[in-house]
């Protein structure tokens, strides 16, 4: 059993599962709770807001890091039942096989090794997870922070401001 646990530990995380993890780090999604999502919202809006507009870069910002926060909490709720589920299976496995073991000899390793197999398919369920929340905040921050779009949309307050100049003048449009 000792030597079956030591390659188990010897053997190295999955990469992609790394990336996964230090791409939803950097962004806020996983990690400490400390400012997290709202840091990070913080962070671009600071970074985008120079220059005319700041107050529109505002109101888009904290929408920004309003979309950050619940795609955070969907993340870890759905981290959480994920590993509860994992749990369950597991415990489920190990008691089947723990029965089966009063009618056929069934050794510690053979249990090990099942428990690894069950780790490494809800391993890819993980991966999922992960992927799809990076695809989200990707998808996020290409409609919010994205510095090159050229057409933007006047706020409410400038659109009613136009909207009453426009309506005033409207006998006379071309001031003298």
């Amino acid at each position: 059993v000792l030597s079956l646990r030591n390659t188990q530990e010897d053997e190295p995380p999955d990469p992609q599962l790394m990336r996964l993890d230090n791409m939803l780090i950097a962004e806020g999604v996983a990690g400490p709770e400390k400012g997290g999502g709202a840091g990070a919202a913080a962070n671009a809006s600071a970074a985008a807001s120079s220059g005319p507009g700041q107050a529109e870069n505002a109101i888009e910002h904290s929408d920004y890091g309003a979309k950050l926060a619940q795609i955070r909490q969907i993340y870890h709720q759905e981290l959480e039942k994920y590993e509860q589920a994992c749990n369950e299976f597991t415990t489920h496995v190990m008691n089947l096989l723990r029965e089966q073991s009063r009618t056929r000899p069934i050794t510690p390793k053979e249990i090990e090794r099942m428990v690894q197999i069950i780790h490494k398919k809800f391993n890819s369920i993980q991966v999922q997870l992960k992927q799809s929340t990076c695809e989200a905040v990707m998808i996020l921050r290409s409609r919010f922070l994205d510095a090159r779009r050229k057409r933007r949309n006047f706020s409410k307050q400038a659109t009613e401001i136009l909207n009453e100049y426009f309506y005033s003048h409207l006998s006379n449009p071309y001031p003298s």
